[in-house]
């Protein structure tokens, strides 16, 4: 599949790579072409076929733009069930070339000190995926958004400029101890940040069914509808993105904001729950096959603009302990499991760039990311539509070992992942190249 006696281009996208005879996907549609590729950047889409230091042979694979993940949890810093070099092999594995990282580690991220440390320890990990952060909310952090460069009160954000991709509002309680339920207190953040980002579940539906027998009756899909229902009257449109909605209801009543889906409230139930126990215990729950098929729905009318992981992995000791955390790892598998569906007819290629590349890279302005143009980072990924593979923990790169898809058969994997115009990965091997933070626009 490879080919060019200079080997795989190595250093941040230095030299030229040609990739031949793929089919290139867009939101607007598929076309074969030659994508030709210097200094990082996407220079054509060709048909001619130029000269380059690497070319790898494309026939009969899909050619897509990076996957651009707005939420994951890498765990770091203070937490042991991922980290930056785990995390960011099982995403390039998965096709995703960029990730945006939530602030509910430990501890949290919620001042420019904690976020610039941050900074510090991904840097030190060389990740070999684009990264960029959220902040946290708190009740007295919001003086903090004009030092992070997130206000809307400094349209040019001073040195070093934005630091953030939106500010992180957990309206529910989750993972950590990041928890905002005073409306006051979010319509300050609603109206002084850029972008608001938030775990809709309200947290006094849940505290009023908390001798509930199980998790899913414990956060009911009333608990999302509620904290919707508020943002309603707080949030500003353009300006706010509801994080992993799960059934059409949500999806349609958050209509004057960003909505985004998992790929688990997608693809699992939660008869999930009977079968593998805490380990698909998940905020907010997987829900019933009718709510599943609802969010289906949501999602080809149009009603959800993104797909995100919520790669949220936890050891096998938490999740076999007498109070296990909630979250579920997912982002080496968020890609294929969208590609297989598409391939069963449920959806169509050019939709899932669109959720997954494009708009999501849109929605958070990250400079350069989300389509295969000219002029845009050579950020890409190659997917075999014919390989088919069982899902096996073991096979993933995830730092917890274990997977709640396991078993699942998959047609269409992702087989090599360019990484600023060099080779990152190819059919299970890793080549040295280092991801960078992300940057925003104006």
């Amino acid at each position: 599949m490879a080919d060019g006696s200079a080997g795989p281009v190595t250093g941040g996208g230095i030299g030229t790579l040609l990739i031949r005879g793929g089919t290139v996907v867009s939101p607007r549609g598929m076309a074969r072409a030659n994508v030709f590729v210097k200094g990082g950047k996407i220079v054509s889409l060709t048909t001619l076929s130029p000269e380059a230091d690497l070319v790898i042979e494309a026939e009969g694979l899909l050619v897509l733009p990076g996957v651009v993940d707005p939420h994951v949890h890498f765990r770091q810093p203070g937490m042991n069930s991922e980290d930056w070099v785990s995390g960011s092999r099982a995403a390039i594995a998965g096709g995703v070339t960029t990730v945006l990282d939530m602030p509910n580690t430990s501890p949290p991220t919620t001042t420019l000190d904690r976020l610039l440390e941050k900074f510090r320890i991904v840097e030190s990990s060389s990740p070999c995926v684009n990264y960029g952060f959220h902040f946290g909310a708190t009740a007295s952090n919001l003086g903090e958004l004009v030092a992070v460069g997130i206000s809307t009160a400094t349209p040019i954000p001073p040195p070093p400029g934005q630091l953030a991709a939106s500010v992180k509002i957990f309206m529910g309680s989750s993972t950590g101890d990041l928890l905002l339920t005073d409306l006051g207190a979010i319509r300050g953040f609603a109206n002084s940040a850029k972008m608001i980002s938030v775990h809709a579940e309200d947290e006094s539906v849940i505290r009023a069914h908390e001798s509930a027998p199980d998790h899913a009756s414990r956060r009911p899909k009333r608990a999302a509808l509620t904290a919707i229902r508020k943002l309603l009257s707080v949030g500003k449109e353009g300006r706010v993105y509801v994080c992993h909605v799960t059934s059409y209801e949500e999806a349609a009543l958050a209509s004057p904001f960003y909505r985004e889906a998992t790929p688990h409230h997608l693809f699992l139930t939660s008869d999930m729950m009977r079968r593998i126990g805490a380990y698909a215990k998940v905020n907010p729950p997987l829900r019933e096959e009718a709510d599943r098929a609802s969010l289906w729905r949501a999602l080809l009318e149009g009603k959800i603009d993104v797909i995100g992981s919520d790669h949220a992995p936890h050891t096998r000791e938490a999740k076999e302990s007498d109070s296990p955390p909630s979250g579920v790892p997912g982002v080496e598998t968020s890609l294929p499991l969208m590609v297989d569906a598409s391939l069963r007819g449920m959806i169509r290629l050019e939709e899932i760039v669109r959720l997954m590349s494009h708009s999501p890279a849109r929605i958070f302005r990250v400079r350069g990311k989300g389509s295969i143009e000219p002029g845009r980072d050579a950020d890409i990924v190659l997917v075999d539509p014919r390989e088919e593979r069982r899902v096996d923990p073991d096979a993933l790169h995830y730092k917890c070992g274990w997977t709640p898809y396991e078993g699942m058969v998959l047609k269409g994997w992702p087989v090599a992942t360019v990484l600023g115009g060099s080779l990152a990965y190819m059919r299970g091997e890793f080549y040295p190249v280092r991801g960078s933070a992300v940057t925003y626009a104006a």
